[in-house]
């Protein structure tokens, strides 16, 4: 296994709005495994192939196209993001966010791990627009690496505000 860290931003076809509740268009999308909203907080949790090329469509300034990935490839690069919404800021106007990632192998041992990650340490965005994560976990299935569904798992947490959540997607190598 070899795990690559980097450190950049992201958004989404779905919005989050100044209440810090996901949407689609005008529509109200409940809370899912990979995508939660608490207290006007909100994270979504993808998983990328090619996670460079992803940044660099997310830097333009036409919405990128998200297509997660749900099958690996031995060998490829992938990157597991947390795309968020609705930090708070503290008297200063910055955010204090963290994530912790982890990712599961097929019989729910621990495949990789890294915690307290910066999700937003800076000058707070506002509300409603979906920034990316500046930790971004990337990760490469080697040859020796069972086969099956891996769980990958996200801890949002907004430290100034006291909230924190899961999130949750899988993936599967075969």
């Amino acid at each position: 296994m070899k795990i690559v860290s980097a450190i950049l931003f992201l958004v989404l076809v779905v919005t989050v709005s100044a209440s810090g509740q996901w949407k689609k268009g005008s529509e109200r999308v409940e809370d899912a495994p990979d995508r939660k909203s608490v207290n006007g907080f909100g994270g979504n949790l993808i998983v990328v192939e090619n996670p460079r090329e992803f940044i660099e469509q997310w830097l333009k300034p036409e919405t990128p196209k998200i297509n997660t990935a749900t099958i690996v490839k031995r060998g490829d690069l992938f990157g597991a993001f947390v795309l968020f919404a609705g930090c708070k800021p503290d008297a200063q106007g910055v955010c204090n966010s963290e994530v912790d990632y982890m990712i599961y192998k097929p019989d729910g041992s621990l495949y990789a791990e890294r915690k307290s990650q910066p999700l937003c340490k800076e000058k707070a965005p506002p509300s409603p627009i979906i920034q990316l994560s500046r930790a971004i976990l990337g990760f490469r299935m080697e040859k020796n690496d069972p086969a099956g569904e891996y769980r990958v798992k996200a801890k949002v947490s907004d430290l100034i505000a006291d909230v924190s959540f899961e999130l949750e997607t899988k993936f599967r190598l075969k």
